[in-house]
């Protein structure tokens, strides 16, 4: 997958995410969500930060350390879902949710850039984690093969969780900012 794919990817998940989880289930088939899409995009996030931070090895570090601090959040939110879908889970179930979060999780990840804004960070960050949470239903509704009624409590199980962990991403990366701009 190339740039190209990327920053069309990037955009039907943002502004036409009806269309783009109805045409998911057959287009990312043999896409592998978290290397094709969310760590280039989660890099580019961070790339974003480096003018904004003036010693150069500390906004090395700042992109180091967030980048980490995006993954881990990625990863602990997958199992998190996946184990509160119960003991019915299986492998491809898993695969489903980390893709249905790689691209969900988008709007928040190109929101960080913008956490450096003061008071205007909390209201960017509350926007940006509303979408994704949308964007996380409507991905859950579109992949995941289980009855309606268990992919609603899923999916609301699931929005408290991404909140959480969301929240707590962004109060992480907000003290590393604070840090490596006061040094």
């Amino acid at each position: 997958m190339g740039v190209k794919w990327l920053f069309a990817t990037m955009f039907a998940v943002l502004f036409k995410p009806e269309r783009f989880w109805a045409e998911a289930r057959k287009e990312l088939g043999e896409v592998n969500a978290m290397r094709d899409y969310a760590a280039p995009l989660i890099t580019i996030a961070q790339l974003c930060k480096l003018p904004f931070i003036g010693v150069p090895r500390m906004a090395m570090l700042l992109a180091i350390f967030g980048f980490v601090i995006d993954v881990a959040v990625l990863y602990l939110l997958s199992g998190a879902i996946g184990s509160l879908a119960g003991p019915d889970r299986s492998e491809a179930f898993q695969h489903d949710i980390m893709t249905v979060l790689c691209f969900s999780l988008t709007p928040v990840w190109l929101a960080e850039p913008f956490y450096i804004l003061g008071v205007w960070r909390w209201l960017i960050m509350a926007v940006a984690l509303l979408y994704a949470v949308l964007l996380t239903r409507l991905g859950m509704h579109a992949l995941l093969d289980i009855e309606s009624p268990k992919i609603e409590t899923l999916s609301k199980k699931s929005g408290v969780l991404m909140a959480t962990a969301t929240f707590i991403s962004f109060m992480l990366i907000g003290g590393l900012i604070r840090l490596f701009t006061s040094l």
